[in-house]
């Protein structure tokens, strides 16, 4: 397997483009990550088959042969790109932030000027992360997540990407 073109890589650890040989695999880590609205294997297999797509993963082993410990993805939009999903299985080791460096990196080179994300509103660790790395909070969508009978807002954050 060949590295991903871009920033981002551990001592043991480096991102490639996801293929769908990723998928079941992507499909597990939402599972774990994100038990109440994990995305499926076909929505997965559709977002990383589709044009205006962009799909990452981290995984272990300086080819990124080994196990996924994260992956990322985007939609492209024009001068607006979109943060689809992002999450990682391993803390504090600098995955995240070389997933979402990609990430605005994958959206500049496909022309967009802005990167927007949603984020649970009671997602404070998240909330963090992203502001640490530039995002601002520009919108609320009321509603946006319905887990387990609650309904949760979604915070939508953005940076320039310019």
């Amino acid at each position: 397997m060949e590295a991903a073109d871009g920033p981002g890589a551990g001592p043991d650890w480096a991102l490639r483009p996801a293929t769908l040989e990723d998928v079941e695999e992507i499909a597990f880590a939402e599972l774990e990550l994100f038990p109440d609205e994990a995305w499926t294997v076909f929505q997965l297999a559709a977002e990383i088959e589709h044009p205006d797509r962009r799909y990452v993963v981290a995984a272990q082993g300086a080819d990124a042969a080994g196990a996924l410990i994260g992956y990322a993805g985007i939609m492209l939009a024009g001068e607006i790109a979109d943060v689809h999903t992002i999450g990682t299985r391993l803390e504090h080791r600098g995955i995240g932030r070389a997933l979402l460096a990609w990430c605005e990196e994958q959206a500049r080179a496909g022309g967009a000027e802005r990167l927007l994300l949603e984020v649970r509103e009671d997602n404070d660790r998240a909330r963090a992360f992203y502001a640490a790395a530039g995002y601002r909070e520009i919108a609320r969508r009321r509603g946006y997540y319905r887990i387990r009978g609650r309904s949760i807002d979604a915070l939508v954050m953005e940076r320039s990407l310019r």
